[in-house]
C-alpha cells in the first residue's frame, strides 16, 4: 500500500482512497431491493475479518401508512442475507412512535418486535404519553431492546425497562450497541410528562459514553454501534470526540444521507479510526442498507451506504393488523385528491392543514383558528378516508381554546413565526396555517400583506407595519400554541374557553357534514402564499428538528 500522509487513512483500502471521498460501490440503487441484492458486489474479505449487513431507520413517526415498505424490506433483508457469510443487524434510532395513543404505539413495538429489530434507542417521540405509559408499554417488548445511556431517572439511574447498552453476538462476532436520547429532551417534551426522566447535557454524554465503550472494549467488544437521536452535526462532533465507534445510527434532525462520503458522513475518531455516520430522515419514507467490514481489531475497512425509499402506499397487512389490533375505524369519506405532505411541513402551505383549521374554526364558532404548520404529521392518502386516518394526522393531543385577541396580536404571532422559520435552516418553528386569515410573505419571512376574512368571504386589509389594538377576533387554538414556548405571541391575554378535545375530532365532524363527503378535494386555495425575493436568505441558529 502507498505511504499517505494522514494516518486515519491506513485503515482504508487503496481502491476505497481512489474513489474521490466516496467510499461505496459506484452504484445507484432504487426502491428495488431485489435489484439492490442481486447487484451487490461481495467484497472480498481477508482473512479474519468481519462482514456485517445492517437494515437501519429512524424517526417513523408512527406513520403506519409508510411502514409497509418497512416490513418489505424486512422481511427481504431477512431472505436475501439467508445463508450468507456474514453478520445481519436491525436497528431503529428512536421516534419509532408519535403521539399518546397507547393502543397504536403498543402495534408499532409489537411489528418492531415481528420485524426482528435488535434494538431501538429512545428519542422524544417514545415519550409522547409519558414517563410511566412508556415504560409501560416497553415491558410488551420481547425481540427489541430499548437502549439510552444518557437518559436517567431523577435519582440518577437508568429508567425501567431501559439498558445503558448491550453486547449482540452474531456468528461469535461481538457487537456493542449503546443509545442516546435527544440532550434537548426536556424541551421538547412537555416537563408534566416526563417529571422523573432527566437527560445528560452534551459534554456528559460525551464522558458517559466513552465509559460505555471503554465497559465494552473491556468485554472483549472491539465493534461499537452508537443508536443517536442527537441530531446529525451533533452525531459528528460526538464520533470526533470518542475512541471506539466504528458506526453511528443517527435520528432526530431528519436528514437523507446517502453513501459515505469523507468529511460528511465519514469522519475520524479521537484515536483516528474512520466512523460511518448513518440517518434515513423521516416518517418511514426511507430505509439503509450498510454493508461494512471490518479487521480483525474491529476497525472498519470497508463501507457501503445505501439510503432507499420506501414505497409509501398504505399496506393491506398493516391495515390488517390495525384493525385487529386496535379496531375497525368508522369511514368518514373519501378523497379523490389531496396534496401530499410538503418537503419541509414547516415552511409550506397545506391544503389539508389548512381544512384542519377550518374544522376549528366552524367548531369552535370563532373568527379565526390558527394552527402550527409542525403539528399536522400525516396528510391521508386518496381513497377511503377513516377517523383513524384522520386522528393519526395531528397525533399529539392538544386541547382546543377559545379567546380573544387583538389584531395586533395575531399579526405579531403570524410576522414572528414567519420571520423566524424563514431564518432557520430547518424551518423551526414553522409557519402559523389560520383559517379567517390571508397572508403573503416573502421568501425571507417578511409578512407583505394579510388580511381577516369573514364567513361570507369578505375581506378586511390590514396595514401589517400598524395593526390594531383594540380591535378584537374570536381565536381557536390548541394548548400548545398557547403555551408560548415556541410561539410567545399566541398566548392568550384575555379569558380562554377550554374543550377536552383536540381537531382531529373537530375534522372528523367537518367531513361528515360535507355535502361532498364521498368525493373529497383538497386544494392550496392561496390563503398563504409565499414569494420570492431576490435579497440573500437569512440564517440565524434557531433550527430544531423534532
Amino acid at each position: 500500500m502507498e505511504q499517505v500522509s494522514n494516518p486515519s487513512y491506513k485503515y482504508l483500502t487503496q481502491s476505497n482512497r481512489q474513489t474521490s471521498k466516496k467510499l461505496v460501490d459506484p452504484y445507484a440503487f432504487g426502491v428495488d431491493f431485489t435489484k439492490y441484492i442481486q447487484n451487490l458486489k461481495k467484497p472480498v474479505a481477508p482473512e479474519g475479518s468481519t462482514r456485517l449487513k445492517l437494515l437501519y431507520t429512524n424517526d417513523w413517526h408512527g406513520q403506519t401508512d409508510n411502514m409497509g415498505g418497512i416490513l418489505g424490506a424486512s422481511l427481504q433483508f431477512d431472505s436475501s442475507t439467508k445463508g450468507q457469510k456474514l453478520d445481519t443487524l436491525k436497528l431503529i434510532a428512536g421516534d419509532s412512535w408519535s403521539g399518546a395513543n397507547r393502543k397504536k404505539n403498543s402495534l408499532i413495538l409489537n411489528l418492531m418486535n415481528y420485524m426482528g429489530f435488535d434494538a431501538c434507542t429512545i428519542g422524544n417521540h417514545e415519550l409522547d404519553s409519558g414517563s410511566k405509559a412508556f415504560i409501560d408499554t416497553i415491558k410488551g417488548s420481547y425481540n427489541t431492546k430499548f437502549v439510552s445511556s444518557n437518559l436517567k431517572t431523577t435519582q440518577g439511574k437508568t429508567p425501567e425497562g431501559v439498558v445503558s447498552s448491550f453486547v449482540k453476538e452474531e456468528n461469535g462476532n461481538k457487537y456493542g450497541i449503546i443509545g442516546l436520547s435527544p440532550i434537548d429532551l426536556k424541551t421538547v417534551v412537555a416537563s408534566e410528562k416526563i417529571p422523573d426522566f432527566d437527560v445528560l447535557n452534551y459534554d456528559e454524554t460525551v464522558r458517559n459514553t466513552q465509559a460505555e465503550i471503554d465497559k465494552l472494549r473491556a468485554q472483549g467488544v472491539n465493534k461499537i454501534i452508537i443508536l443517536s437521536h442527537i441530531g446529525k452535526d451533533l452525531d459528528e462532533k460526538l464520533a470526533q470526540s470518542l475512541d471506539g465507534v466504528d458506526i453511528i445510527v443517527g435520528g432526530h434532525s431528519h436528514d437523507k444521507i446517502q453513501g459515505a462520503h469523507e468529511g460528511e458522513n465519514l469522519v475520524y475518531s479521537k484515536s483516528g479510526e474512520p466512523v460511518i455516520i448513518l440517518q434515513t430522515g423521516q416518517n418511514a419514507e426511507n430505509y439503509g442498507i450498510l454493508d461494512v467490514q471490518f479487521s480483525p481489531e474491529g476497525i472498519l475497512t470497508r463501507v457501503k451506504n445505501s439510503l432507499i425509499e420506501t414505497s409509501r402506499q398504505k399496506s393491506s397487512v398493516i391495515e390488517e393488523i390495525k384493525d385487529s389490533e386496535i379496531g375497525t375505524s368508522p369511514q368518514v369519506g373519501f378523497i379523490d385528491e389531496v396534496p401530499q405532505m410538503p418537503e419541509n411541513r414547516r415552511i409550506e402551505p397545506s391544503a389539508w392543514t389548512a381544512s384542519v383549521a377550518d374544522s376549528m374554526r366552524d367548531a369552535l364558532n370563532t373568527d379565526v383558528a390558527i394552527i402550527n404548520s409542525a403539528n399536522i404529521r400525516k396528510i391521508p392518502q386518496t381513497g377511503k378516508l377513516t377517523e383513524r386516518d384522520i386522528e393519526e394526522s395531528a397525533p399529539m393531543k392538544n386541547d382546543l381554546l377559545k379567546t380573544q385577541m387583538s389584531e395586533e396580536q395575531i399579526v405579531s404571532g403570524i410576522k414572528n413565526a414567519a420571520y423566524r422559520s424563514f431564518g432557520a435552516s430547518d424551518g423551526y418553528p414553522g409557519l402559523l396555517q389560520c383559517s379567517g386569515v390571508r397572508y403573503t410573505i416573502d421568501s425571507n419571512g417578511k409578512l407583505l400583506l394579510l388580511s381577516f376574512v369573514d364567513r361570507l368571504g369578505n375581506e378586511t386589509v390590514v396595514d401589517v407595519n400598524n395593526p390594531s389594538k383594540t380591535k378584537m377576533y374570536t381565536v381557536a387554538l390548541d394548548s400548545f400554541l398557547a403555551n408560548g414556548k415556541e410561539y410567545p405571541e399566541m398566548v392568550p391575554k384575555a379569558e380562554v374557553e377550554k374543550f377536552n378535545f383536540d381537531k382531529d375530532t373537530t375534522m372528523i365532524e367537518y367531513v361528515k357534514k360535507r355535502p361532498d363527503k364521498d368525493k373529497l378535494v383538497f386544494k392550496d386555495d392561496g390563503r398563504l402564499r409565499i414569494v420570492k425575493t431576490l435579497e440573500p436568505r437569512r440564517q440565524n441558529s434557531n433550527t430544531r428538528n423534532i
